[in-house]
């Protein structure tokens, strides 16, 4: 008992800080603000013809993803930039919009990047992980967790939707029945059992009977 209470400062903070591991990990090769839908209402989707991307663009993306990785934002922009002009709404592009915008604290681009994003492929979970972390940090929790909660339906075996929409359920909503289904359900779809993640589980188990 004493090790979890011990640990609760350093749980709650690392809880708080949930967001960025999927779009992260599409660096190593993934394909003034507009006003939001009410809370709890998510955006109306909108099918967007995009042309296709031909090698020299995709190799300027590889580039940009290089740029980023490099911790060089700027020239990820300029990279992106050659390539908006002729596929400013391709799915790739707008993510790595978002991300350059991320990377240079320009949340509000990030979010409008990720919303014409989520709306011709709503099923795209990095953008709607990365679109709920902004949601969050801009106090919008109740889209916050609709966003999760869609891009679970769609992606029902992705662990870090799962872990995400617990920390928002235990930390934000105090839903900890939600927060302890979810944090269940991330460890049941990761390879190796996170200790720290089990530590909270039981921690929720105490304060939820």
């Amino acid at each position: 008992m004493n090790a979890i209470f011990s640990g609760r400062r350093h749980a709650m903070k690392r809880r708080a800080e949930w967001g960025m591991v999927l779009v992260m990990g599409l660096l190593a090769g993934c394909a003034g603000m507009q006003s939001g839908p009410e809370p709890g209402r998510m955006p109306e989707r909108v099918a967007l013809v995009t042309p296709a991307l031909d090698p020299s663009d995709r190799d300027r993306l590889e580039q940009v993803r290089a740029a980023l990785a490099d911790g060089s934002p700027a020239a990820a922009g300029r990279q992106l930039e050659r390539v908006e002009d002729d596929h400013r709404f391709h799915p790739d592009v707008l993510m790595l919009r978002a991300m350059v915008a991320r990377h240079q604290d320009r949340p509000r681009q990030a979010v409008r990047a990720l919303e014409a994003l989520l709306d011709q492929s709503p099923q795209h979970a990095a953008a709607a992980n990365d679109l709920a972390l902004l949601y969050r940090q801009q106090g919008r929790i109740d889209q916050a967790a609709a966003l999760l909660r869609q891009a679970l339906e769609a992606n029902p075996e992705h662990p870090q939707l799962h872990y995400n929409l617990a920390v928002l359920s235990e930390l934000y909503l105090l839903d900890l029945e939600q927060a302890l289904t979810h944090y269940r359900r991330y460890q049941s779809l990761t390879d190796t059992e996170d200790e720290e993640v089990a530590l909270w589980i039981r921690d929720l188990e105490r304060r939820v009977e």
